[in-house]
């Protein structure tokens, strides 16, 4: 299903053929250095991983990370979208793509699409987003999607203490 559409990307919901995509995603060693290590080793862990963390997400509050397409080939890339966690008061922005396709801009225009359909269609007022402090490339597309840094914070699911990002939208 799709949700989004933008110039060079279709967002839509996950299913079990992007087992492959998010098997390799969740396994890049910049994946696990900068949001970290979800044991996803098989492509059985990928389907559980998208049924109980994605497609879970969306059914329950109507939002969740979506798999990037490019529209020229079909490819699928990363992810980009809205997550909800314990401990972070508002809706996060969040994105990951595998790294063959970072530094091209669709992080960027994926997020700014997500931004613009958490304000129209899902009517969300504020966005937050965490980083992990060593993760330069996104704590600078966070800023240049009008994010502002508020202060560093600990969660009980991550090691490290990680910044947070918050945005009027």
């Amino acid at each position: 299903m799709i949700i989004l559409e933008t110039e060079r990307l279709i967002l839509r919901l996950l299913t079990k053929n992007d087992q492959q995509m998010i098997l390799t995603l969740l396994n890049e060693p910049s994946f696990i250095k900068n949001i970290g290590d979800k044991n996803v080793r098989s492509l059985t862990d990928a389907w559980e991983y998208i049924s109980n963390g994605p497609l879970a997400m969306q059914n329950s509050l109507g939002f969740s990370l979506y798999c990037c397409e490019l529209k020229n080939s079909g490819e699928v890339i990363g992810l980009s979208g809205l997550i909800k966690r314990q401990g972070i008061a508002h809706p996060e922005i969040g994105f990951a793509f595998l790294n063959k396709y970072c530094q091209k801009g669709y992080g960027f225009e994926s997020a700014k699409a997500v931004l613009n359909y958490a304000s129209k269609a899902l009517k969300l007022n504020t966005l937050q987003a965490i980083c992990n402090p060593d993760n330069h490339a996104s704590s600078v597309l966070l800023t240049k999607l009008g994010f502002t840094l508020k202060k560093q914070i600990s969660l009980e699911q991550i090691s490290q203490k990680v910044n947070l990002f918050e945005r009027a939208i």
